[in-house]
């Protein structure tokens, strides 16, 4: 018997195409693309966290007075946000799209707002500046997101704001080194006392969000037109301020409980945040440069640009960690994740607070941007796959509330805290950051991930069950038919649980193709394959439905081309082994309307000498069209025979 086999052993993890899933998925390119929008926003948003305290001391700010300066951050983030995403959801132009419209706006705003503000010379002008481009921040960040989560299907959503989490870090990190280099190479100050340097980074904040947007709203892929149904939901949506806010209160008490859970972390580790972006310089001109914003001075400029040259470098480490984020979060689970990174960025800030050394002081960033990956990257994703999709843009909203409020509570406490309590030291300062984002990790501890049926599929809260050791190979069935495809995601999440062997298994008859009449059976049953050609084009389908999927990391893959019959096939390839495990659906070759198993799963299970896992696929009727489709197989087409044998 002439049997066709080969291995594939697979680096990255493969792709289960989802039931049901419309959205056309898109090449990485285009991903690239429509992402690359992140990267001015972060420019932008690297420029001002960098400069802006600095050029608030360089006009007259104290710095107990810091904190407040920058309540404009939380303040539009605690409205603007839900705001904007509430609208958003229940906007549609056919010649502007859904998200668009508020990401231009925003984008527009913002480089507006910086190209004025190196111009200002007073403390008043400079706060309204920050709270303009704050503003235009928000209107561009929250729908941009949702967009991300609109235009991806499930299986890409990872990657998107992987792709997201790596540009953030690199706009990050080229506005720090924009700000170190800068220092050294133009001098000179203007009128108002700010230094040349600071005026040349905020010109280039300008450039780089306008055209990173333009770029990624005109070059990348369109917005998908809502359908019928929900094009009059639209319309028919009633309007205005006050309904807006009822929706976002309609929607935190329905969102889901995974959401509510991450509460007392943010707090911890965002008031934490906002402490170290506020007083790094002065803590290193404490520790390291013997320099205060008081004493001014050319000992001050430097510490200012070594504290741009920090947040490069714990942005630079930031992309890296991007890198395997979500691998490592599928296999543990995000909570151990949070848990740990915050661990891990809380010892490196109490030990910046200690450092002496400019150039050790950099060492603690490593552990701060493995951390700060996972602050960005992870509540995106997740809150995207647990969510109900006309909702996206609200909870996006909210929760980046959750992460203001923290902000909103440190600039109107902190002040206090730091003159009265801290002594005026900015290193106590750092230092008690550390403390808090210990306490955020151990508040992650406490977290119980949510049901099953609840969690994410992409980004899990809790850690996925192990069964590793319980089955050598998975053997699954396939005949390209959509019913087999869902069974392989069966095998496919299996075989990845257990780190084991997935063998895919296509039997064919060689002889002629004579068939049992279509009426007989139940419309969702397999296919008999008749010829090498027809084995071959199958196996190619069930091969497409794995390709590069977050879910599930196969490490090895067997390909099995058989002519014989489909039940014998399986049989023969698990062999006597009984650590091996054979997957089939319920509604096999022969499953005549009504029957509860088909020839194949019952054959199958009378004669295994291994365990055998039936899947219920006849509950997937209703997705095989969607399915179908997405697959790119005819049904009745060439090579695989729609109608089912016997």
């Amino acid at each position: 018997m002439a049997t066709t086999e080969s291995t594939v052993k697979t680096e990255g993890p493969l792709d289960l195409i989802q039931a049901g899933e419309r959205k056309p998925p898109l090449t990485r390119t285009n991903i690239m693309v429509m992402t690359l929008g992140f990267f001015g926003n972060s420019f932008g948003f690297g420029i001002v966290f960098s400069a802006v305290n600095p050029l608030f001391t360089f006009i007259g700010a104290s710095p107990e007075e810091l904190p407040i300066l920058n309540i404009a951050g939380p303040i539009t983030g605690l409205f603007v946000q839900p705001l904007i995403g509430a609208v958003s959801d229940k906007t549609w132009s056919d010649r502007w799209g859904r998200r668009k419209p508020f990401i231009y706006a925003g984008a527009l705003l913002a480089a507006l707002v910086l190209i004025i503000f190196p111009f200002v010379g007073v403390l008043w002008a400079a706060v309204l500046c920050l709270w303009l481009l704050d503003i235009g921040n928000n209107t561009t960040a929250e729908p941009y997101r949702a967009f991300l989560s609109d235009r991806l299907p499930k299986n890409q959503l990872a990657r998107g704001f992987l792709t997201q989490s790596f540009y953030a870090g690199l706009g990050a990190v080229l506005a720090n080194l924009a700000i170190f280099a800068l220092q050294k190479f133009v001098t000179g100050e203007g009128g108002n006392g700010l230094p040349y340097w600071m005026y040349v980074c905020f010109w280039m904040g300008t450039i780089s969000v306008l055209v990173t947007v333009l770029i990624a709203m005109r070059k990348g892929p369109a917005e998908l037109r809502p359908d019928d149904e929900e094009l009059a939901e639209i319309k028919a949506a009633p309007k205005g301020l006050l309904v807006t806010f009822k929706d976002i209160a309609g929607a935190v008490r329905t969102m889901p409980v995974a959401m509510h859970k991450i509460g007392a972390v943010f707090f911890f580790q965002w008031y934490a945040m906002f402490i170290y972006w506020q007083f790094v310089a002065i803590s290193l001109g404490e520790t390291v440069f013997n320099s205060s914003p008081e004493a001014g001075g050319e000992a001050w400029e430097k510490t200012v640009s070594w504290a741009g040259l920090e947040n490069a470098t714990y942005n630079f480490f930031t992309m890296l960690a991007a890198l395997f984020l979500i691998g490592w979060c599928q296999r543990v689970g995000a909570k151990k994740v949070q848990a740990f990174c915050l661990g891990l960025a809380a010892i490196s800030l109490v030990s910046l607070s200690q450092i002496g050394n400019q150039y050790l002081a950099l060492v603690p960033m490593i552990g701060l941007g493995i951390a700060w990956a996972s602050m960005i990257g992870l509540p995106s994703m997740m809150v995207s796959t647990l969510v109900p999709k006309k909702q996206t843009g609200v909870y996006l909203g909210i929760l980046n509330t959750m992460i203001v409020v923290p902000m909103l509570i440190e600039t109107v406490t902190f002040g206090w805290i730091f003159k009265n309590l801290l002594g005026g030291s900015g290193s106590n300062a750092i230092l008690l950051a550390g403390i808090m984002l210990a306490c955020g990790g151990i508040c992650m501890l406490w977290v119980n991930p949510p049901p099953e049926d609840e969690e994410s599929p992409l980004i899990p809260l809790g850690a996925p069950r192990h069964i590793k050791s319980v089955y050598d190979e998975v053997i699954v069935g396939s005949d390209g038919s959509p019913t087999s495809l869902v069974t392989i995601g069966h095998a496919a999440g299996i075989a990845h649980a257990a780190e084991a062997r997935l063998v895919v298994v296509t039997a064919y008859n060689s002889g002629g193709a004579q068939r049992t009449p279509a009426a007989s059976y139940a419309p969702d049953a397999h296919q008999m394959l008749y010829g090498k050609d027809a084995a071959d084009l199958a196996m190619q389908v069930s091969l497409r439905a794995l390709s590069t999927s977050p879910e599930h990391n196969i490490k090895e893959l067997v390909e099995r081309i058989v002519p014989a019959e489909p039940a014998q096939a399986l049989l023969d390839a698990a062999g006597d082994n009984p650590k091996n495990l054979i997957v089939v659906g319920n509604r096999g070759l022969g499953a005549a309307e009504g029957e509860l198993l088909g020839s194949v799963p019952a054959e199958v299970v009378k004669h295994a000498v291994c365990n055998v896992m039936i899947v219920q696929t006849t509950r997937h009727a209703e997705d095989l069209a969607a399915m179908t489709s997405i697959m790119e197989i005819e049904p009745g087409g060439t090579g695989v025979p729609a109608t089912p044998a016997g």
